[in-house]
């Protein structure tokens, strides 16, 4: 019987090393990428998976090593170079032209023409129908790229990697905006590009998912490399072991929740936050955190806007303070103590190219005025730093720029802005999406440690675990309408998805708590 034959790498890196001023944020790695596979690269945030992914694609050459292309060095002067070589990088925050249709995004800086200035499009929408079905999706090849979906822009980028003919395609955090049709519809596309002889590196934070769709698994932890393990031949609990470099703990805090005479923060009473979501009324004590579980527009969202005066409701009463009327404006909501960290941190939560000590003041800066209306810079650093302290952010300086932060930190940096103002009410809206284990952790214990402090907290996240784990209590919602509560320890998770689902899956009482039943694992909660 002849022996399994060894993969053949089609990219790989020797010995590679990369820093940015002092500190080296890939150090001396070697590790292969086979042909023709599914690879993920995991490991925590600021272990310097995005640095490799980068230099793979050209945005960053190596300061020493080799990167080797199959079996030949080569020097990747730039991402224009690097999808010659067959090389194409679909990044978590999409670079797609809103305003362009998608095959002018298919397309882009490689327009086909019929002459001086005038562009051939009706061949580059048929070239777009082509590869778009091929990958089994339908989409108007003139449709603008500003009014689809996540999911559906991700398709694009997807197709413009196969028009440009990649054979290497590098997944930097695909799905963590992703519905959950839109995810598996992701990972059958992935599939279908493996088994055509296509490489997939694909990078996430969600080990599940990884387990799910890759073939080999590589971690690499504070910038080297640990080792590269077939999926068949490990565990989540072992890479974990491997990226944190110890095994994790219990991963949610231990939470005795508010007091039995804790005074009610906010109440809720009769809001319509839209046409199709309300009535809703719940309460929230202080030092409770209160959360929320549904699918894809049970209207989660929807309240969470209303309440920070991002939308304005149709009906009912939010008491706080004294005052029954919501906030008018996010303006508004900050003066009278609400606070909102946002699921997408990067559009909604940050000013990527500001540094850290700007970003962590810009909610307070008000406060930081000197005598003569001046910003007094001497008390903006010391906010800064205490936050950076208090959060544990990594980092050589406040100066630092945030889109030079790993996610995790970059999520730590939106959190010290809104603790800054002084919170009585803090909204979490998915808050550890697209971070690593050991942030998530540090996240978790934050809530509680808010929660004892005596601030009320709205918690609602895409993963059901979370919230269970998290939370005092879970409120349920399945069409704009609250229709379950849980308290803490009170449900497993696929109790609450039977609630979430609205009923639709009759034979969950025979799931096991862990939640094995697929279509469990595959919903996304929220909006």
């Amino acid at each position: 019987m002849p022996e399994p034959s060894t993969p053949v790498d089609i990219i790989r890196l020797d010995h590679v090393t990369k820093r940015f001023g002092g500190i080296t944020a890939v150090n001396d790695v070697s590790f292969g990428i086979a042909e023709g596979e599914i690879h993920a690269v995991v490991g925590e945030n600021g272990a310097g998976k995005s640095t490799i992914m980068k230099m793979l694609a050209g945005v960053h050459r190596p300061d020493s090593g080799a990167l080797v292309l199959r079996g030949e060095p080569v020097a990747i002067a730039d991402p224009l170079h690097a999808r010659r070589l067959g090389i194409s990088i679909v990044f978590q925050e999409l670079n797609l032209f809103p305003h362009l249709t998608v095959a002018g995004n298919i397309f882009a800086n490689r327009e086909t023409t019929v002459g001086p200035g005038l562009l051939n499009e009706r061949q580059m929408a048929a070239a777009t129908r082509e590869v778009l079905a091929s990958m089994g999706v339908a989409l108007d090849p003139h449709a603008k790229v500003g009014a689809l979906t996540v999911g559906e822009k991700q398709l694009v980028e997807i197709a413009r990697t196969l028009q440009q003919q990649s054979d290497i395609i590098i997944m930097d955090e695909p799905n963590s905006a992703l519905s959950a049709a839109e995810s598996e519809r992701l990972f059958e596309i992935l599939r279908w590009l493996r088994d055509r002889g296509l490489t997939v590196i694909y990078v996430s934070h969600r080990l599940e998912e990884v387990f799910a769709i890759a073939d080999r698994i590589s971690v690499i932890r504070d910038g080297r490399y640990q080792g590269t393990w077939p999926i068949a031949e490990t565990s989540i609990p072992d890479v974990i072991a491997q990226m944190i470099g110890r095994r994790l703990g219990e991963t949610f805090p231990e939470r005795t929740g508010p007091s039995a005479d804790a005074p009610v923060a906010l109440s809720v009473r009769g809001l319509r936050a839209s046409e199709r979501v309300g009535p809703i009324d719940f309460d929230v004590r202080a030092g409770e955190i209160l959360g929320f579980a549904g699918l894809e527009g049970s209207g989660v969202h929807d309240i969470f806007h209303v309440l920070f005066g991002l939308a304005k409701p149709t009906a009912g009463q939010v008491v706080y303070k004294g005052r029954a009327i919501p906030p008018r404006s996010p303006f508004e909501a900050i003066r009278q103590g609400f606070a909102l960290v946002p699921a997408n941190r990067r559009d909604e939560g940050l000013m990527t190219a500001w540094s850290i000590r700007r970003n962590a003041s810009l909610a307070v800066l008000d406060k930081l005025l000197d005598r003569l209306g001046l910003i007094d810079r001497g008390r903006e650093r010391e906010l800064a730093n205490d936050y950076v302290r208090k959060l544990n952010v990594a980092t050589d300086s406040i100066d630092k720029r945030v889109i030079n932060l790993s996610g995790g930190n970059q999520q730590k940096v939106v959190v010290a802005k809104w603790l800054a103002t002084g919170p009585e009410i803090l909204i979490l809206n998915d808050p550890t999406r697209g971070i690593d284990v050991g942030a998530k952790s540090e996240i978790y214990a934050l809530c509680d440690e808010l929660a004892r402090q005596g601030l009320a907290l709205l918690f609602t996240s895409s993963e059901i675990e979370e919230t269970l784990g998290v939370c005092d209590r879970v409120l349920v919602l399945h069409k704009g309408r609250v229709i379950r509560e849980f308290a803490r320890g009170e449900a497993t998770k696929a109790q609450v998805m039977e609630w979430v689902a609205g009923g639709v899956i009759p034979e969950v009482e025979q799931i096991s708590a862990e939640g094995e039943d697929p279509r469990l694992e595959t919903m996304t909660l929220t909006d």
